[in-house]
């Protein structure tokens, strides 16, 4: 847990947030809240005997800045290569490029440059657009990975919530549900993340979304694997 902070906090540089949970901490990413807890016994023996959960996030960034943002990324970790030896990729049919990179927990971080969703970051009016850097280029979280046996089951439970599926066949284990503000990435338990061999091994998940009619807060839905979505604040 400590090295997992020093990494979101030192070398990315994002600011501590309120309200962590025992023995975790929060970060402010954008618009959004990451926070990390540590793992329970009990939570490790439902991924297997010894298993680390291994999560997915992706940040949004500045659509036409994502080589400066990956240049910060690489600052911390240094970023998956593909096999043409490439670090961005290129999703013609998501309209955007990524880079990719591994924090010390294992977790799969992504920054994502959505090139139909143009974003100036914000900045103080001392400080020209171009000298904005490293955190100041994230616009929030865009996307959540969510481990599940059964990913159609996943995706009938979060369409039932007026969540649509907006990419991918749930019969080939994945399928991206919501849309281009924000992604719940549905996947097979120990189906690795792309694009690395880094299993999903299923842990303890927490959601929680703003403007979701079919959540009410205070009440979670449990979904795909010890995971739950959650109301956060008005949910209308």
């Amino acid at each position: 847990m400590a090295e997992e902070q020093a990494w979101w906090t030192g070398r990315l540089g994002l600011e501590r947030a309120p309200g962590a949970p025992e023995g975790g901490f929060a970060v402010r990413v954008g618009s959004g809240i990451l926070a990390f807890a540590p793992v329970t016994d009990g939570a490790r023996s439902r991924g297997g005997a010894g298993a680390r959960p291994s999560h997915h996030v992706a940040l949004e960034v500045a659509e036409d800045r994502l080589v400066e943002a990956s240049e910060w990324l690489a600052g911390a970790s240094p970023l998956i290569e593909l096999g043409d030896g490439e670090t961005i990729v290129d999703f013609p049919n998501w309209v955007a490029h990524s880079v990719y990179a591994q924090s010390p927990g294992g977790h799969v971080i992504e920054l994502i440059a959505r090139h139909r969703r143009p974003w100036e970051p914000w900045t103080p009016s001392t400080m020209a657009p171009e000298d904005v850097r490293g955190a100041g280029l994230v616009r929030g979280i865009s996307e959540v990975g969510i481990h599940t046996p059964d990913v159609g089951a996943l995706v009938d439970r979060l369409e039932a919530l007026g969540e649509r599926l907006w990419f991918g066949d749930p019969q080939t284990g994945f399928a991206a549900v919501g849309d281009e503000s924000g992604l719940l990435i549905c996947v097979r338990e120990w189906r690795p993340w792309f694009p690395t061999d880094k299993a999903a091994a299923p842990g303890p998940l927490t959601i929680e979304l703003t403007r979701v009619p079919g959540l009410v807060p205070g009440e979670p839905v449990p979904v795909g694997s010890a995971a739950e979505l959650f109301a956060a604040g008005g949910a209308d």
